[in-house]
């Protein structure tokens, strides 16, 4: 018969049935698409995503500073630390720079003169004290050669042998043996051209005669270098800047 044959392995019937199946699959798809295009029904893989829910921050954000790498100061050549108008001092170890109203002191005279007026003064502490602490007396220059020792500006450069460990624990050593006249109001760590120093400021009372004295000290090598300037306490004040300046153009002579 022939609703017997078969086609791709399925009879008549069969085949019929499956192209009315593959009809209504079709049919499907166009109401659908229809549907979709009219916007009354949207399949879910197209719908909107759901709006997601931030949560707002209740501190103040807290941001981690950059950090900088820190500049190493580039040294300003000798020449551009030298005031103009200035004097030059120089002995055959040392070198350094100061008004031309200062003068070389005669070194012997002037301790003479120092130790009288302390002793006047009934200063004996402070004549020990120096007596036990005297270092070698390279350059001395002061800016008058007349009137009371104890009221000239003095600036002088010693040196000495390092005895102690360190630079710091001499320092510190000689701080601990102070006489009770002197008070040492200001220490720290400088940096004078390309050399580390220590700062001193001391307070030196004599009877009615207040003074300070700004001291840097050096260590070069096993050698001790200190750079002092001593004035009336008035005067000191105007002449610091004088002061700070000139340390600036001292240098061991090489």
């Amino acid at each position: 018969m022939t609703q017997d044959r078969k086609t791709f392995g399925m009879t008549t019937s069969q085949l019929g049935i499956l192209a009315g199946l593959a009809g209504l699959v079709c049919l499907l798809f166009g109401i659908t698409g229809w549907l979709v295009i009219r916007g009354s029904f949207k399949l879910p893989f197209l719908q909107q995503p759901a709006t997601t829910v931030v949560p707002q921050l209740t501190a103040t954000p807290f941001f981690l500073p950059t950090l900088a790498p820190t500049a190493t100061p580039t040294p300003v050549p000798y020449e551009e630390r030298i005031p103009q108008g200035w004097k030059q001092f120089k002995t055959d170890l040392v070198e350094i720079w100061l008004p031309v109203d200062f003068e070389l002191a005669d070194v012997d005279r002037l301790m003479k003169e120092t130790r009288k007026s302390y002793a006047e003064r009934g200063l004996q502490e402070l004549i020990d004290y120096n007596a036990q602490n005297e270092s070698i007396s390279n350059l001395v220059v002061t800016d008058e050669v007349s009137g009371s020792v104890l009221y000239r500006t003095i600036a002088s450069i010693s040196y000495r042998p390092l005895d102690e460990e360190s630079l710091e624990i001499l320092v510190e050593k000689e701080l601990s043996e102070l006489p009770s006249m002197i008070v040492l109001v200001e220490q720290k760590d400088v940096r004078i051209g390309s050399n580390e120093a220590i700062r001193l400021v001391y307070e030196v009372r004599m009877g009615n005669i207040y003074a300070n004295n700004l001291e840097y000290v050096f260590l070069d090598g096993m050698t001790v270098w200190s750079v002092s300037y001593y004035a009336e306490i008035t005067e000191f004040f105007q002449q610091l800047s004088i002061f700070e300046k000139s340390i600036q153009t001292f240098r061991t002579v090489q």
